[in-house]
Order: C-alpha cells, then sequence, then structure tokens
C-alpha cells in the first residue's frame, strides 16, 4: 500500500511532467534540424564563394599572362619596325648593291643581301662593258662593244637606249662607206641580210664585218676589173644567176672553220675525239641552218614586193635582174638548209655508236 502510494507520488508527476516537456523537445528537435540545414546551407554558400573566388583568382592570373604576353608582343612589334625604319633610312641613304648588301645582313635579311650580291656582280659587268663601249671610236669598233654591252644591260633602263642609238649611228656610218656597192641590187639584199644577223643577238659582229668587207673587195674588182671569184669565173666572164646564188649561200656561212660535211669520214678515232666532233658537228650545223634560216624571211619579204610590183607594172630592168637573182638565191638557200640537215643526220648515224647528246636530240626533228 505503501509502495504504491509512493510510486504514485514519484511516478505520476514524473510523467506529467514528462508529458508537458514533450512538445518542448519536440520543437527543440525541429529547431536543431532548421539550424542544421541553416549551417549546411551556410557551409555550401561558403564553399560557392570560396570556389568563386578561386576561379576569379584564376581569370585575373590568366588575364595577366595574356596582358604580359600582348605587352611583349608589342614591344617586340615596336622595336621590328624601328628596325624597319632604321634600315630603310640607311638603304636610301647609300647607292651601291654592296652597301645594300651590308645592311641587309646585319638585320639579319640573308635573301635579300645574296639578291644584292648578284645585282652588284651585274652591274660591275655592266660598267666594265659600258666603259669599253665608250672607250672605242670607230665605228665597228662601237657596234662590236655595244652589241656586247647591249646582252648585260635592262632594255628598259636609260643606258640601254643610248647604247642603241649609238649603235644604230654607228651601224649607218658604217653603211655609209658602203654607199657605192649598195647601188648594186645584187650586193644590196646580201649586205641587208648581213646587216640583220649583226642586230641579232650574240652575232659575230666581227666576222659581220669582214664578210662585208669581202663583199666590198668583189665589188670593187668587179667594177674596176681584175680576178675575184665574185666578179667572174677562170675565163674572166661574170657569175652566172645560179652561180651569184652559191655565192649569196657561201657568204651567209664564210667564217665557219667547220662544216658538217667535214666529219662525215671519222676514220679512227678515239671516244674522246669522236665525241669532240660530235660537238663541232651540232654546234656548227645548229648555227649554220639557223643563219640560212633567218635569211629566208628577208628574200620572201623582197620577192613579194617584187611580185607585187610586177602584177601592177613592168619591172625594169633592174628589179627584174634583181627578182631573178632573189628566186634563185631562196632555191639555193633551201636546197643548203637541206644539205646541212642531210649532212647532220649522216653525221649522228656514223657517231651514234659513241655520243648521243641532248643537241643531236633537239636536232633530230629537224
Amino acid at each position: 500500500m505503501a509502495t504504491r502510494y509512493q510510486l504514485g507520488d514519484v511516478l505520476l508527476p514524473e510523467a506529467e511532467s514528462f508529458a508537458t516537456a514533450l512538445p518542448k523537445i519536440i520543437a527543440d528537435a525541429k529547431a536543431n534540424q532548421l539550424e542544421e540545414r541553416r549551417l549546411n546551407q551556410e557551409n555550401r554558400r561558403i564553399d560557392f564563394d570560396e570556389k568563386r573566388v578561386e576561379e576569379d583568382r584564376a581569370f585575373k592570373r590568366q588575364q595577366a599572362r595574356i596582358s604580359q604576353q600582348n605587352f611583349i608582343q608589342q614591344q617586340q612589334f615596336e622595336q621590328s619596325q624601328a628596325d624597319t625604319r632604321e634600315m630603310n633610312s640607311l638603304l636610301n641613304s647609300v647607292t651601291e648593291p654592296y652597301q645594300k648588301q651590308a645592311i641587309y645582313n646585319k638585320y639579319g635579311m640573308f635573301d635579300m643581301a645574296a639578291q644584292m650580291e648578284v645585282q652588284g656582280a651585274k652591274e660591275a659587268d655592266q660598267k666594265t662593258s659600258l666603259k669599253s663601249f665608250y672607250a672605242v671610236s670607230s665605228a665597228k669598233d662601237i657596234v662590236e662593244e655595244g652589241s656586247r654591252a647591249l646582252e648585260g644591260l635592262d632594255p628598259t633602263s636609260a643606258a640601254y637606249g643610248q647604247v642603241v642609238a649609238r649603235r644604230d649611228s654607228a651601224f649607218n656610218e658604217v653603211q655609209n662607206s658602203y654607199q657605192d656597192m649598195l647601188k648594186d641590187p645584187r650586193y644590196k639584199f646580201q649586205y641587208d641580210i648581213l646587216l640583220a644577223s649583226a642586230k641579232m643577238p650574240n652575232a659575230d659582229i666581227k666576222g659581220i664585218f669582214e664578210q662585208m668587207d669581202v663583199m666590198a673587195d668583189r665589188y670593187e674588182k668587179e667594177k674596176f676589173g681584175g680576178d675575184d671569184d665574185g666578179g667572174g669565173g677562170d675565163d674572166g666572164k661574170a657569175l652566172s644567176i645560179d652561180e651569184q646564188a652559191d655565192q649569196l649561200v657561201s657568204s651567209i656561212l664564210e667564217g665557219d672553220a667547220f662544216k658538217p660535211e667535214d666529219a662525215l669520214d671519222l676514220g679512227p678515232q678515239t671516244e674522246s675525239d669522236v665525241k669532240k666532233m660530235a660537238t663541232q658537228v651540232e654546234s656548227s650545223s645548229e648555227v649554220n641552218i639557223g643563219k640560212l634560216q633567218s635569211s629566208l624571211p628577208k628574200l620572201e619579204n623582197r620577192k613579194n614586193i617584187l611580185d607585187r610590183t610586177s602584177k601592177l607594172r613592168s619591172l625594169t630592168d633592174v628589179q627584174a635582174k634583181e627578182l631573178e637573182q632573189i628566186n634563185a638565191a631562196i632555191q639555193a638557200t633551201k636546197a643548203e638548209i637541206k644539205r646541212q640537215r642531210g649532212s647532220l643526220k649522216q653525221a649522228r648515224k656514223e657517231i651514234k655508236p659513241f655520243y648521243t647528246s641532248p643537241t643531236a636530240t633537239k636536232l633530230s626533228a629537224l
């Protein structure tokens, strides 16, 4: 009885107190949960802020690196521009290629320096040629040195035009010395052929003038009498039209010491001799054929003029004789070209077991 009383006195108040405190306990638990959530959110916010701050720092570091690189590049560009201005200023202050070569080497432009070296050598050769050209005074020497000087000059330069003008004046002076001979149509068209050949690149000016002098001697002997192959035959009679035509072809080729037919009978030869002879055959034949072919257009042009004239009116005796000579000369020239080609073909056939050259291959189509 007493025990029940005691339990009731203790437990009931305790139970009553617990029941009273339970809502508060539940409220405190909920409050703790809310606080824990708030703390988690705060931690996440702090982590996010820290991450954002780190990203911002990384971005700023990257921007700083970019700015530094841009600054360095800008400095390099400005330095390059300054060097270029300085180089151009130095280049504008000099005129000689060797001076420009040194400037380009200083600034590391070695390709341009090499070009200046080549240009310097070329200009030195030009100056030497011009010095030789202006050092001579005779008409024939002026023509010879002028042709040599023109080979190395720029056609657009003022010096080129001056050389051409002085050389043309010398040509006229040379022609004046042959005025009497040029009144004869037979010699006129031969002279015109030689004159056109003299104005071609790499022409043998000295040899051409020698041919002109031979023609002049032949004309003088023919006019005033005397023995000469051009003035008459062994019996002293004048040459026929065909003989004159053959003589013209010979004059075109005159001065060539080696003819293709000289090599047709090779005989016992070493391989070295045969190769050397093959080169001579090819070179001589190509030159001869080129000379003959270059003479044909002028002859044919003159023939066409006379043919058209004959359709309008009767030709004078001099013109008729000239037309006859030109026709014979054209026929003789074509025949000589054919003979030169045949000789060349035979020569190549003879030397083929020993030697084959690119020139022979090129001429095989002729």
